[in-house]
């Protein structure tokens, strides 16, 4: 049985691929927000989820709009596509509530809030799908793009560790400033023997350690959690420090770059 494994690549574009980055995550976090409307409002009004695959692609109004011929359309769809899981997601959940087995009342799916971008997905399959060319990949951008702006394509680096073939997703994804690449792609699933009758007991949350561990075995561990914690405090005095004086909202670029070292110091401290 495969499983799915990811892997994202900071990108470091220059001014005219970084434009185009930036066009394609705005329009796809404008066609979110219109398909979170549509559903929002069926909702209200008729009380019907819109959970089917297709819902939202044959919906003329957000289907035949300007707004969705602003990108190409494999990637259009993907976007209607994730409104519809975030929809689905929230059937479920209302169900389980409705039943009593939820002890919380789940929220309809909102709109994006902040910078307002969303993530940009190319299936590896289809015409759209992008193309290995001298190491680098294509990215389509579709025939109105090409009309309107004179462009037709940008191009992307192919991480020399990964098999273009195994790969099932190329995802922009907009994040603290920046643009990564995404690729999804299956791998096999590792097997395990395990013994029931063992365990492991796992104290989250002491002081200085992230855990404390005890197996049936009698063997113990701790995960020291002082660097990470030293990380996470000089992150926060960064930030204050640079907010002060300034609006509660305040946000810049510096901040997105201290943010993103911190964010990546985290998860490697966690692996």
């Amino acid at each position: 049985m495969a499983r799915m494994g990811v892997q994202q690549v900071l990108l470091s574009p220059d001014q005219e691929t970084k434009s185009i980055l930036e066009y394609l995550c705005q329009q796809s976090g404008k066609l979110y927000n219109t398909g979170i409307y549509f559903a929002r409002q069926t909702f209200f009004k008729t009380g019907k989820l819109l959970a089917g695959k297709f819902d939202l692609d044959y919906e003329p109004s957000i289907s035949k709009s300007r707004l969705k011929a602003s990108m190409p359309s494999t990637p259009a769809q993907q976007t209607l596509r994730s409104v519809i899981e975030a929809f689905k997601s929230f059937k479920e959940l209302r169900s389980l509530f409705l039943k009593g087995q939820l002890h919380f009342r789940p929220k309809v799916p909102n709109y994006l809030k902040g910078s307002k971008l969303f993530k940009v997905a190319y299936p590896n399959s289809g015409g759209q799908k992008p193309k290995l060319v001298d190491g680098r990949l294509r990215f389509s951008l579709g025939l109105a793009v090409r009309r309107w702006f004179s462009v037709s394509e940008f191009f992307l680096p192919m991480p020399s560790n990964m098999d273009y073939s195994q790969v099932k997703e190329f995802t922009i994804l907009p994040k603290n400033g920046a643009f990564y690449l995404e690729l999804s792609y299956e791998k096999a699933s590792l097997r395990h023997d395990l013994d029931i009758n063992q365990a492991l007991s796992i104290d989250l949350g002491t002081a200085d350690n992230l855990a404390a561990c005890v197996d049936t075995l009698g063997n113990s561990l701790l995960v020291d959690a002082r660097t990470m914690k030293a990380m996470n405090q000089l992150w926060n005095k960064k930030v204050s420090t640079r907010k002060e004086g300034k609006p509660e909202a305040y946000w810049d670029s510096w901040l997105d770059r201290v943010t993103r070292k911190r964010n990546h110091q985290m998860r490697s401290g966690h692996q």
